[in-house]
């Protein structure tokens, strides 16, 4: 099979490694790589038709586990074989979802994967539009659920709540970075939610009208948030740096916040040496664990209308090295850059 893959650096010269890491350069279309084979129960082996490039992927430690790593976590594919009979899916079966962040490896025209890692691909969606949402949604619906403490609603209750009949109207959230590739999925779901949502961008000219047809209540630039003091039950922060030591400030004394600005693994450590943080309010960071269900239920949302995938644009993966630069550099556009396998 053909497989983007990460080639080691050249002789002589320093390994690649987080700190080190590889220029896009290094990013190889190698030819004749062993198709993955099913060695376990659980397993799935996919027939990849896209994935996405993502910002700062050659940074991840996982990258550099073993050489010549196919790097991809985002997938939307054709189920081709299964190793149990008794498997969920089965050949022919259309799915998405996001190899775990320790295996990655769906840079590839085959990839393996667990059946607890993947759901049937909405119907509504291409398989391009499909491959952009599990990591970013999956995140998205980690940050606000399981760590939020908002209560997931069922897709009914989610279809009112977004026609205005939510109970939950009182409960404020604020979304840093709300129209970045987390952010506008974040704003969806606390919108199925039901929670009263101010969306923070760096622009209202650019964002305001985007936001709001997402489910945001208000928008706010980041230099305006200071009259906001105490107001927030639960703040998502999607940005880092001094817009997340701000939050401390925003955040109800009882409430949580957590970040998913992966630069931030340390916020909280760091901001109590700063004297800044309050022992009163949950805070964390996590990395995205994803989970069939909650794939399955992102699914059903977008089906019925409540979620929308976003593709800024595609490239097949013969361009993967331009992919990659252009995720990391200031581009138009929101959602992700989705390659075609």
């Amino acid at each position: 099979m053909q497989a983007i893959r990460v080639h080691p650096a050249p002789p002589a010269s320093t390994p690649y490694s987080p700190s080190n890491p590889a220029p896009s350069s290094a990013l190889h279309l190698d030819h004749n790589v062993p198709i993955p084979k099913l060695s376990k129960p659980g397993e799935i082996l996919v027939r990849v038709k896209a994935t996405t490039a993502i910002r700062d992927m050659l940074t991840w430690p996982e990258t550099y586990s073993h050489e010549y790593a196919i790097i991809g976590n985002d997938i939307s594919g054709i189920v081709t074989e299964v190793f149990s009979k008794d498997c969920k899916f089965q050949p022919g079966d259309e799915v998405f979802g996001m190899a775990a962040a320790d295996r990655a490896g769906v840079w590839a025209e085959y990839a393996l994967l667990n059946e607890d890692e993947l759901a049937l691909k909405p119907k509504s969606l291409t398989f391009d539009q499909a491959a952009a949402l599990p990591l970013s949604a999956q995140t998205a619906y980690e940050a606000l659920f399981d760590h939020g403490g908002i209560p997931v609603p069922s897709v009914e209750e989610a279809i009112k709540n977004m026609a205005g009949s939510s109970s939950q109207k009182d409960h404020r959230v604020l979304i840093t970075g709300a129209a970045g590739a987390v952010g506008i999925y974040l704003v969806q779901l606390a919108s199925a939610a039901g929670v009263h949502i101010v969306a923070a961008t760096s622009s209202n000219a650019r964002n305001e009208e985007f936001l709001r047809g997402l489910g945001a209540h208000e928008t706010i630039e980041y230099s305006r948030l200071e009259n906001y003091r105490g107001a927030f039950d639960v703040i998502i922060d999607v940005v880092g740096g001094e817009v997340l030591a701000k939050c401390w400030d925003y955040v109800k004394g009882t409430g949580v916040l957590v970040s998913v600005d992966s630069a931030s693994f340390n916020f909280v450590e760091e901001h109590e040496k700063r004297g800044i943080r309050k022992d009163s309010v949950r805070a964390l960071f996590f990395i995205v664990k994803g989970s069939s269900q909650a794939l399955h239920y992102l699914a059903k949302l977008v089906d019925m209308g409540a979620v929308q995938s976003f593709v800024v644009r595609t490239y097949p993966v013969s361009k993967a090295r331009e992919a990659y630069d252009h995720a990391n550099g200031r581009y138009s556009g929101r959602g992700k850059l989705v390659l075609t396998v």
